[in-house]
């Protein structure tokens, strides 16, 4: 048999809960209410069935308790019923009967998590601090700790001041081994976390990436990461192991990130140019003299980022350049390569000329393209391609980079 009392009893007291009456902030006499109608109660107006008739002797067993109030149609008890109201004075009893802890019972159990794990670390003091403040202003805190699973948000502290604490290169799973006991525990949670320290870093460097990637920032890898480089550019595999000449490889080779420290770069045969390249397409197209490249697969993580900044401090003459769409996922990559690795990276084939000429390739702005081409035209570091942008919105076209053949062909 459906519990149809249990549930009206429990709505009311959600009801109750969200209400100003629970604060102790009512001005005035509220009532707490459950209209019986097709869209709360379908099974209430089944002709077919005789389930108004269980619904009524439910609801009257808790009218009986003291629990609510039955409102009838016409006052004609027993015939058709309107509403349940709740009787504010006896929640204590529902509580009680329902086996249902009060809301507040709940924040408090939050409330001690938060001070139990408060001065362990900056970034998860921000958070808790955050969480706290909602809780005890009465605000929703659905998105940071789910009021039900106490257990939840003490394995989420736990888990983010491991991942905060952590200084070792290792997989994740090997993570959730020495951590949690289990291999794939952490792999199932690590999402939330690195979400919840992304939203409270100070760190800006964190802005935008994926939750794995979030993960690597912390030496925590999923799988090994791979820089894939080639054309001009000699190496060494430990400072006295095999020497390569990368130009003998047409199509470059791949480098593991944990191989990326046994990587020593000769300073003879220099490149004169470093580029980044976005797309895979473009990278395996390129065949520019004198031109080492990297293949970025959109943002850097931390691996390509360290081996970039290894790759500067060997070749400072180099220039350095990024390659990617003519779009603002193109430019905004561009920037953050810049800001990121403090090298001075300019663009390459990704100006006003190049857009041009391949205009016609190009695809429709969306709505959202025009609104963050209109932002990135009031932020002084794309200041040099505000005449770009302009022509992009008045075209109404982005352009991907493999429509460009650059490196190979110059563009006519």
């Amino acid at each position: 048999m459906r519990r149809y009392g249990e549930k009206i009893l429990h709505a009311l007291l959600d009801k109750y809960e969200n209400s100003l009456l629970y604060r102790g902030e009512n001005k005035r006499n509220q009532t707490i209410g459950f209209a019986v109608k097709k869209s709360t109660l379908p099974e209430y107006f089944d002709e077919t069935s005789q389930e108004y008739a269980v619904i009524h002797a439910q609801l009257w067993e808790l009218e009986d308790k003291g629990f609510l109030l039955l409102h009838w149609k016409d006052g004609k008890e027993g015939h058709i019923l309107e509403r349940c109201t709740l009787q504010a004075e006896q929640v204590s009893g529902a509580y009680e009967f329902l086996s249902r802890y009060p809301k507040r019972e709940k924040e408090e159990r939050l409330i001690r998590i938060c001070r139990d794990f408060a001065g362990k670390h900056p970034l998860l003091d921000r958070f808790l601090l955050e969480l706290q403040r909602r809780l005890e202003q009465g605000e929703s805190a659905g998105q940071l700790a789910d009021l039900d699973a106490p257990q939840e948000l003490e394995a989420c502290c736990c888990l983010m001041l491991q991942i905060l604490n952590n200084q070792e290169d290792m997989f994740l799973r090997e993570f959730s081994i020495r951590y949690c006991n289990d291999s794939k525990t952490a792999e199932k949670e690590a999402g939330r976390a690195a979400g919840l320290i992304a939203q409270f870093s100070e760190n800006q460097e964190l802005e935008g990436l994926t939750g794995e990637e979030i993960l690597e920032e912390y030496h925590i890898f999923k799988n090994p990461s791979w820089v894939m480089i080639k054309g001009r550019g000699v190496f060494r595999i430990g400072r006295e192991g095999m020497r390569l000449r990368l130009e003998q490889l047409a199509d470059g080779i791949g480098l593991s990130s944990r191989d990326l420290g046994e990587i020593f770069w000769e300073e003879r045969n220099a490149p004169k140019q470093v580029v980044t390249i976005e797309n895979l397409t473009s990278f395996h197209r390129w065949q520019e003299a004198d031109t080492l490249a990297v293949y970025l697969g959109g943002y850097h993580n931390r691996a390509k980022r360290d081996f970039l900044k290894k790759l500067y401090r060997v070749y400072p003459q180099a220039e350095y350049t990024h390659f990617g769409d003519l779009d603002c996922g193109g430019f905004r990559i561009w920037k953050d390569l810049r800001v990121k690795t403090g090298i001075p990276f300019e663009t390459r084939y990704m100006d006003l000329d190049t857009y041009m000429q391949y205009e016609r390739y190009g695809k429709k702005l969306t709505d959202h393209d025009r609104k963050e081409l209109g932002k990135m035209m009031q932020d002084l570091f794309f200041e040099g391609q505000w005449e770009l942008f302009g022509r992009m919105l008045e075209r109404g076209v982005k352009v991907e980079q493999e429509c460009v053949k650059a490196g190979v062909i110059s563009p006519k």
